[in-house]
């Protein structure tokens, strides 16, 4: 690994969540390793690599194993759900530490001069945000009950699949690190079910209402996904630019 011309590094689990990043920047040269997909872009004067992880911490392990340079500082970037009731969608938590589902007895601190920088981003774009716990998980927590449980035991305001393994790897490789999340389902967002089609609607009448349901149910799903990260870009390219600028 080249240990030279360290940059700073954005994290995104999934393409949706990097895409509105990506049409701001120039992208100077894309590969792909296992699952994970690394640009090496440029933007307002700063250099920047932009990782798309995958979704859960063994895919975003991976990603960061396979990083060829060491970054100058790491941010995991995307959505997240929310464990505590005053968490709405659309707003932002800036990680102080994070931990792990499994073992929450060992949370990882995160850089507070980035975190900083994040929190004053959100200030900037006025935006509702906290600083606080997020707990990373191996499978979503959906139900009311498991997210009240997840909160108690680790601490957590909000939950994801990547962000302490991405700051691991970030510890590992003596960088500094912070996530930097969007609350895209609330404590009341219910379950979601299995994927349906448009098409599928009419194939067995008798599930109809059911399959109604669902649909509509993937469909607010989504819906609250593409406004949290909507929320999320300003703030990022805010963030950016005074990193830059320090």
């Amino acid at each position: 690994m080249d240990k030279e011309n360290r940059v700073p590094c954005l994290v995104f689990p999934m393409g949706l969540e990097a895409y509105p990043f990506l049409k701001r920047v120039e992208v100077r040269s894309r590969r792909q390793a296992g699952r994970a997909v690394y640009r090496e872009a440029f933007f307002e004067g700063c250099e920047l690599m932009i990782v798309k992880c995958g979704i859960g911490p063994v895919k975003a392990a991976a990603a960061m194993q396979n990083l060829r340079t060491i970054p100058a500082a790491i941010v995991s970037a995307g959505t997240a759900g929310a464990l505590v009731a005053d968490l709405n969608i659309g707003d932002l938590v800036v990680s102080s530490h994070t931990v792990s589902g499994d073992n929450p007895t060992e949370p990882l601190v995160s850089s507070s001069q980035i975190a900083a920088a994040a929190a004053d981003a959100c200030r900037r774009q006025g935006r509702p945000h906290r600083t606080a716990k997020i707990v990373t998980v191996t499978k979503p927590v959906f139900y009311r009950d498991d997210r009240e449980i997840l909160h108690r035991v680790t601490g957590a305001d909000a939950v994801d699949m990547e962000s302490h393994v991405i700051g691991l790897e970030a510890q590992r490789l003596g960088v500094p690190f912070v996530a930097l999340r969007a609350i895209s389902d609330d404590m009341d967002c219910p379950p979601l079910p299995d994927f349906t089609r448009p098409k599928d609607l009419f194939r067995n009448p008798h599930q109809f209402p059911a399959r109604l349901a669902a649909l509509w149910r993937w469909r607010r799903f989504l819906k609250n996904l593409r406004f949290s990260v909507e929320v999320l870009h300003p703030v990022l390219v805010s963030m950016i630019r005074s990193l830059g600028r320090g």
